[in-house]
């Protein structure tokens, strides 16, 4: 019987296992990646083009591309396709990344006959339609807009620009009129480039039998894209500017964004950075929420975060404080990066913080198709299959006078961007 007045033993996280992936390779230059459990009777469908915005020549034709896609087909209107999608209870939608295009079909199983032909018609027989496209456009430019009001979006998008100077595709959002100038002859002409099987991995995870899977094989090998499979290699090019305010008059807040280049998830130092950045301002207990929310009240949130890409990673802290107190609040993140960089950080403090991130990990690949994601990164950022067993093991075993040394390699406060959004104070 189970003792209610004795705490759960506690255990070491040595290593975790994913569930590995069963892969098959199609005669048209598809890869078919099979993650399977019987749990529920449900399945995920991804399909993963190398046609994000890295590629694109230029900024929002990616987005505009994927979204014309459910706009009509040579068998479907855009008003059939959302209808057969509703009649299945299914959720079929595209989402646009740095480096990727994914569309995405959730379904139950059983369902997967009925639904595929359609999602395999989106894909390969978009018609483009004049009045569909120009609808499209015109709510793109109506959102960008309303995003543009907001002092978050443009704090971000000034700071991406400092990071990397203009016209770089891993700037985030676009300028006021940077939808403007597009075309449709632009977004068939990227469609036909980058929508290629050569390059195409599917990935399908979920509830999974034998004759689904054949089916699956089946229909996905006769799909017929030619695109071309160029990586697109772009020089990567540092912005030479280290501030940028964007003036927001009658904003009471100002958004805050700081941070800088950081290594790539190959690194030998990434996951030791993550440790750094978890301490810094990656959960609830870190030092810039104990310092900038509950001692000095500034804000309701603060963080920072990693974000890993393909080609770069960025490291960044984002947050939103009153006007008045947007100097004290840029002078208070680096004196917790100064401490970082000069203190060693308490054994105590380390030990919670890795209790937590190892915990928290292990809670993040509970499902199947949360450990479908993982795999995912695995196999589009190139990644060797103990990754995460190399990232419990660096978390394990970082020390307190590594955290410092590479806070002072990385953290240099002289390299940080900086941009704010909102109203200038007095």
């Amino acid at each position: 019987m189970l003792d209610r007045n004795k705490a759960p033993e506690i255990h070491e996280i040595e290593a975790v296992t994913l569930q590995i992936a069963e892969v098959t390779h199609l005669s048209n230059g598809a890869k078919l990646h099979y993650i399977k459990s019987e749990t529920q009777p449900v399945i995920r469908l991804d399909f993963v083009f190398k046609a994000g915005k890295w590629y694109e020549p230029q900024a929002g034709i990616s987005d505009l591309t994927g979204k014309m896609l459910f706009e009509g087909t040579l068998n479907y209107s855009a008003k059939q396709i959302a209808e057969i999608v509703a009649f299945y209870g299914a959720s079929f939608e595209n989402n646009q990344g740095y480096d990727r295009s994914e569309f995405t079909l959730y379904c139950l199983s059983k369902y997967v006959p009925e639904l595929l032909p359609l999602v395999l018609d989106v894909i390969q027989n978009p018609t483009f339609p004049d009045e569909e496209f120009n609808l499209l456009k015109k709510r793109n430019q109506q959102n960008l807009k309303v995003q543009r009001q907001k002092n978050s979006y443009l704090a971000t998008h000034s700071f991406t620009k400092l990071v990397y100077g203009a016209n770089h595709p891993y700037i985030f959002g676009l300028d006021e009129n940077g939808l403007d100038g597009v075309t449709k002859e632009e977004l068939v002409n990227f469609y036909k480039a980058r929508f290629s099987t050569k390059n195409l991995d599917v990935f399908a995870c979920g509830s999974i039998d034998d004759s689904l899977q054949q089916l699956l094989e089946r229909e996905i090998e006769i799909l017929t894209l030619a695109g071309d499979t160029n990586e697109g290699h772009k020089k990567l090019l540092l912005g030479k500017e280290s501030y940028d305010f964007v003036d927001m008059p009658d904003s009471l807040q100002s958004s805050i964004r700081v941070g800088k280049q950081f290594p790539t998830i190959h690194h030998a130092d990434y996951h030791k950075l993550v440790v750094l950045n978890e301490i810094l301002g990656g959960y609830f207990g870190s030092r810039l929420m104990r310092n900038i929310r509950e001692d000095k009240g500034y804000t309701y949130g603060i963080f920072s975060a990693i974000s890993p890409k393909e080609h770069d990673s960025l490291f960044y802290i984002g947050t939103d404080v009153n006007y008045e107190v947007t100097n004290n609040t840029i002078d208070e993140i680096k004196k917790e990066i100064k401490i970082l960089q000069t203190e060693e950080v308490p054994d105590d403090e380390l030990n919670v913080v890795k209790n937590y991130m190892l915990g928290k990990f292990l809670n993040d690949i509970a499902t199947i198709f949360e450990q479908c994601d993982r795999y995912k990164r695995i196999v589009l950022q190139d990644l060797p299959m103990e990754h995460y067993n190399n990232y419990i093991t660096a978390i394990r075993g970082v020390t307190s006078k590594e955290i410092k040394e590479l806070a002072q390699q990385y953290l240099n406060i002289e390299e940080l961007k900086i941009a704010v959004a909102g109203k200038k104070s007095k």
